[in-house]
């Protein structure tokens, strides 16, 4: 069964305007929270200004119905070379440190300023079709729908919903499994929206403490099933 986290107000669909109804969601999903224990995520401190981030691990991205998608990235931290690709297009550390002028990292200064990026336009619903890669590791890459859990050096991404998003707004929080395996999942930081794209996001609760995390994981929006 594939895991709905909200869709628009009941009020929101009745103005019939022209916004997209559309939501992002997730399955096989495992709650979690980056950086890991002793890491440092550089993008959430520079371009955020949180320490931490909220969301899942291991999870598949699914379209709820066809959509223009607003590709952005927001940063990287690593000394591999990686890339998001989607839809035929595709983003690299490499552009981005020529955008900064800047080696082995590059930040954009806030949520409303991503350093590049480009519209998908009428996106199938569905898995969507998107991968990151990585020079480490003799070139690895990892899929949507082949997302791993975070264990061991497996390359992976970091799901976190835009704040107030109304789930049209997720981060994509990559991990190339260098540095001895640190944790940070700050290798590559993409943004998708479907709507209202000036959101950060969610942030870890203070304290992050167990009990903590799974209550606002858990009130972070209301489930309901979908098959």
């Amino acid at each position: 069964m594939k895991r709905i986290l909200t869709t628009a107000s009941a009020a929101f669909l009745a103005l019939g305007t022209a916004a997209s109804a559309a939501t992002f969601s997730l399955m096989d999903e495992t709650a979690g929270i980056i950086p890991g224990a002793g890491a440092v995520n550089e993008v959430l401190i520079n371009t955020f200004g949180a320490g931490g981030a909220a969301g899942y691990f291991g999870a598949e991205i699914y379209l709820d119905e066809a959509s223009d998608i607003q590709v952005s990235a927001f940063g990287f931290e690593a000394g591999f070379v990686n890339e998001f690709q989607m839809g035929g297009q595709s983003i690299t550390t490499s552009q981005l440190e020529a955008i900064t002028g800047t080696t082995d990292e590059a930040y954009a200064a806030n949520e409303t300023a991503p350093l590049t990026g480009f519209t998908l336009n009428n996106v199938a619903s569905g898995l969507l079709d998107f991968s990151f890669l990585t020079s480490g590791f003799g070139g690895a890459q990892v899929d949507n729908g082949n997302n791993p859990d975070n264990g061991g050096t497996n390359p992976n991404f970091f799901v976190s919903f835009g704040k107030d998003s109304l789930d049209q707004v997720v981060f994509l929080f990559f991990d190339d499994g260098g540095a001895e395996n640190d944790d940070n999942h700050d290798d590559l930081v993409i943004r998708l929206s479907i709507g209202d794209s000036n959101t950060v996001p969610n942030p870890v609760p203070l304290p992050a403490t167990g009990l903590l995390l799974l209550g606002a994981l858990g009130g972070m929006r209301m489930m309901k099933r979908r098959s």
